[in-house]
């Protein structure tokens, strides 16, 4: 996705009232909700519908922060595509955890909420946006402008291979 991509993508999901969570947050922070005015400076966030669970980080360069447990909270991971060294974008993606870890019958599992938003962002992705042709068995889904722009997509990693988006 293309910075334009991602305006009209948080756009979109205004409506759900969604918040948005850095990966590595001070305690007591506040998220912003999402909306298309949302200023986005970090290369992963995450996308909250309810009451997040974290833990303090006790080793490393983020020691003293707070990062938040995915496979509980009712979170959507948002990995952003950002440019390389030389231009060129590179994939991001989205992971949620849908499923409850443990007794779901104790724990009620995720909220209704959630698995609405989930299924919102699946749906906007597979209706607006172009597939790409098949990278190591891969498809990619490319946003509309940057398909557009026809700019130079590659797959995330080291040697992320070229992707070119179906016409």
């Amino acid at each position: 996705m293309s910075e334009e991509d991602e305006r009209d993508l948080l756009r979109r999901l205004e409506p759900l009232r969604l918040e948005l969570w850095p990966v590595f947050s001070d305690a007591g922070f506040s998220p912003p909700l999402v909306s298309a005015d949302t200023d986005l400076a970090d290369p992963a966030y995450y996308l909250a519908a309810g009451d997040v669970i974290g833990y303090p980080i006790k080793k490393g360069k983020e020691r003293g922060k707070w990062k938040i447990d995915e496979v509980i909270s009712p979170v959507i991971y948002f990995l952003r595509s950002v440019r390389d060294e030389e231009g060129e974008l590179r994939s991001g993606y989205f992971w949620a955890e849908t499923e409850a870890a443990g007794d779901n019958a104790r724990t009620g599992g995720k909220p209704v909420a959630f698995l609405r938003a989930v299924r919102e962002l699946q749906e906007l992705i597979k209706s607006r946006y172009r597939r790409s042709s098949p990278v190591h068995g891969l498809t990619y889904f490319v946003g509309p402008a940057c398909a557009r722009t026809q700019t130079p997509l590659r797959e995330e990693g080291r040697k992320g291979e070229p992707v070119m988006v179906y016409r």
